[in-house]
């Protein structure tokens, strides 16, 4: 009873007896509400503590700030001698860890700077906080704790402990540690609904921490893959710089190479020439066969050259992609080889109207290399027969966007090949046939390949021995530069 209200009623009262009674009365009265008004005081500091609490959790700042403040408020709230936050070592199993922030009384030693061990944890108790599980030890010599445990809380001086995990999603991350270190105490269930809490508070800002530095690590990173691919693209750009004045200068080697070559070629072809003209007499027919074997080998020398030079041009050249009439130049390059060759007589079937869009000299090069293909090899047929046109079957066409591409293809009734060796045809200076009986050099359809792979489209062959060959190749309809 407060001395204002006691002496009132000794004012109201004459007898001693009667104001003792009634000042036990009034007393008896006023100590239940005294305590629901104390109890009331704590709540409501319990929950502007936690309304703190959770107002610093949303707010944005770092792990280290949310523990310190609320590590300080709990201690102050519950007069707990310190209030920690311990981390488990993430490979330790949880049996190593240490304190991560920490308020403590003045009188007692911190413990921020101790790495702590405790053996029996992983394996007894780990599981248990993983689930929710709560420690409150009133005494923890009169609790049946382990040796090791309680030889871990002695090294703080701590004699009663209440312990919270701190789990981040279903992971156990750490605890919530209140230490009593100056006697035992009994833990009220409103303090340990308190501390639960702010415990799950806690766990929450764990997780978006954790989701942070996961976007943090991404952002990181895609900055640096997005500064490795600038550095690649200065990089491409650089090579493909330093590229264009390599392909310039081979091809200026290329063309040089070639006419210092053609030169000294053209005076041997010539000089052998004027010997078997002029000193037929003179010779005898072994001359005549070594003069002969110089003028062949001279020729092929230079339609290899021509053949490499075509090779060159074809690689580094410019595109020019415009409406190529295939069937106008079919019908050049099989006069020329008539016109070059009229003792023999072939039959030439050029489909009417084949137009493709592509560059017209590349183009003129593919339909020369494959028709003067077909021509060589039926030279030994008597009713030689070459084919030109296209197809637009399910088989061999390819869709883009709704509409067929066309499927180009030279057919002969030549001497055809042996399907087992399609994969050589087009690889440069293979051969499927004898030299001497097929002169080449083995590079025309390496370079229609390449003339047909830069327009987008694809080449292949189809054959068989003695019975003919067809080569089928198809476009693409847009602009494709490689």
């Amino acid at each position: 009873m407060s001395p204002d209200l006691s002496a009132k009623l000794r004012s109201i009262c004459q007898d001693e007896t009667v104001f003792e009674s009634l000042q036990q009365i009034v007393t008896d009265e006023i100590k239940p509400l005294e305590q629901q008004i104390s109890q009331a005081n704590f709540q409501l500091e319990r929950q502007k503590a936690l309304f703190d609490a959770i107002t610093r959790l949303r707010s944005p700042l770092d792990l280290e700030t949310i523990f310190h403040s609320t590590a300080t408020e709990v201690r102050q709230l519950l007069a707990a001698d310190r209030v920690g936050m311990f981390r488990f070592y993430p490979d330790s199993n949880w049996n190593d860890g240490e304190l991560v922030s920490e308020d403590v009384d003045r009188d007692f030693p911190s413990a921020m700077s101790e790495k702590i061990h405790d053996h029996c944890f992983g394996d007894r108790f780990a599981i248990h906080y993983q689930q929710g599980r709560v420690q409150a030890v009133a005494d923890i010599y009169n609790a049946g704790l382990s040796d090791c445990h309680i030889d871990v809380l002695a090294r703080f001086q701590v004699r009663a402990n209440l312990a919270v995990p701190l789990l981040q999603g279903s992971h156990l991350w750490g605890l919530l540690c209140i230490h009593q270190c100056r006697a035992p105490r009994q833990w009220e269930e409103t303090e340990i609904e308190f501390v639960t809490q702010i415990a799950n508070h806690l766990g929450v800002a764990l997780q978006h921490a954790e989701l942070l530095a996961q976007l943090q690590a991404e952002i990181i990173e895609r900055q640096q893959a997005e500064q490795r691919a600038q550095e690649l693209n200065q990089g491409l750009q650089q090579a493909i710089i330093e590229l264009k004045a390599v392909n310039k200068e081979l091809e200026t080697f290329s063309y040089s190479v070639s006419h210092d070559l053609r030169a000294p070629l053209r005076s041997i072809d010539g000089f052998s020439q004027a010997l078997l003209e002029d000193c037929m007499d003179q010779l005898d027919a072994t001359g005549h066969d070594y003069l002969r074997r110089i003028r062949a080998a001279t020729q092929r020398m230079g339609q290899l050259i021509d053949d490499l030079l075509t090779l060159s041009r074809v690689i580094r050249s410019e595109m020019r992609r415009e409406s190529v009439d295939l069937s106008r130049l079919a019908d050049h390059i099989c006069t020329e080889l008539q016109l070059a060759h009229p003792e023999r007589q072939v039959e030439f079937q050029i489909q009417p109207g084949l137009v493709a869009q592509g560059d017209s000299r590349l183009l003129q090069v593919v339909l020369d290399n494959l028709l003067n293909n077909a021509w060589k090899f039926t030279v030994k047929k008597p009713q030689a027969k070459i084919e030109l046109g296209a197809i637009l079957s399910e088989i061999d066409a390819m869709e883009e966007e709704g509409n067929h591409v066309p499927t180009y293809f030279v057919r002969d009734n030549g001497v055809g090949f042996d399907m087992t060796y399609v994969n050589k045809l087009f690889s440069p200076f293979q051969r499927l046939h004898s030299v001497s009986e097929f002169p080449g050099n083995g590079i025309g359809l390496a370079t229609v390949q390449r003339i047909v792979h830069r327009h987008g489209g694809r080449v292949w062959a189809q054959g068989c021995l003695e019975e003919g060959a067809t080569f089928y190749f198809t476009l693409a309809t847009e602009d494709v530069r490689k």
